[in-house]
């Protein structure tokens, strides 16, 4: 465990060093200290990236360009929905909905019903009546 400066841990990872130090002092890096005026990071920890990414881009394979469309709106659907983590949830759910009225919706509108129906299925386990 090397413990190293900000300046040298932002010219590592490419990033600026304001924003190294930022993220430093909101908690963001586990490993760093502040030694008097300066923070000390260990040079092993990772610098986090927490940008949302699709975990699995639809592909061109045996599709026409409007199925392509229609997956990559799911796709882009379950980055915007809290169920989106849940793959199997989020399969049964974009399941229900017609492929007519997905095509109408914006990938935040479908995410949005789709966190509806998970919510409305989770409330039906907790009260059965």
């Amino acid at each position: 465990m090397t413990m190293i400066t900000i300046a040298e841990y932002a010219a590592m990872h490419g990033r600026a060093e304001v924003s190294v130090r930022q993220m430093a002092s909101r908690g963001g890096l586990r490993t760093a200290r502040k030694k008097g005026r300066n923070w000390m990071v260990d040079s092993e920890e990772p610098y986090p990236d927490r940008r949302r990414r699709m975990s699995v881009a639809p592909t061109r394979e045996g599709m026409d360009a409007q199925q392509r469309r229609h997956k990559l709106k799911i796709a882009q659907a379950q980055q915007y929905s809290r169920a989106g983590e849940l793959d199997g949830a989020f399969a049964a759910n974009s399941n229900r909905i017609p492929a007519e009225l997905a095509d109408q919706l914006t990938p935040e509108q479908l995410g949005w019903i789709m966190d509806l129906l998970a919510d409305a299925y989770t409330d039906g386990q907790r009260h059965p009546d």
